[in-house]
């Protein structure tokens, strides 16, 4: 079995600190915060877009309906629960905001987008 071994010049013991360069976060507080920060923006865009993807859809389910009454209705409850859960999304996103503020924590969970 080969082995294949990597020596950097001028070390002697192996014990080789590596400094990351300026800018980069190494880790701690701040990258559990970014990585919450971005799972709770990914969920909300989403939330979102599939939102607006129901208003679509129930608006053509509306438009194709042909006046039959239980198609209208079943557009209308669809176009009336997209609604909702659009204010729904917004309203949370307020009170993240909100807990992000109440608590001190850096920024928004929006990160650079949110400014």
């Amino acid at each position: 079995m080969t082995y294949l071994a990597l020596q950097l010049p001028g070390v002697d013991n192996g014990s080789v600190k590596i400094i990351p360069p300026a800018g980069i976060m190494t880790g701690g507080q701040h990258t559990l915060n970014n990585i919450i920060s971005t799972g709770i923006e990914l969920a909300v865009v989403a939330a979102i877009f599939v939102c607006l993807l129901m208003l679509i859809l129930g608006g053509f389910e509306w438009i194709f309906s042909q006046g039959d009454k239980q198609k209208v209705a079943q557009a209308r409850q669809r176009l009336t629960m997209s609604v909702i859960g659009l204010i729904l999304i917004f309203l949370s996103f307020m009170i993240i905001n909100i807990l992000y503020g109440f608590f001190r924590l850096p920024g928004n969970f929006l990160g650079n987008l949110g400014s």
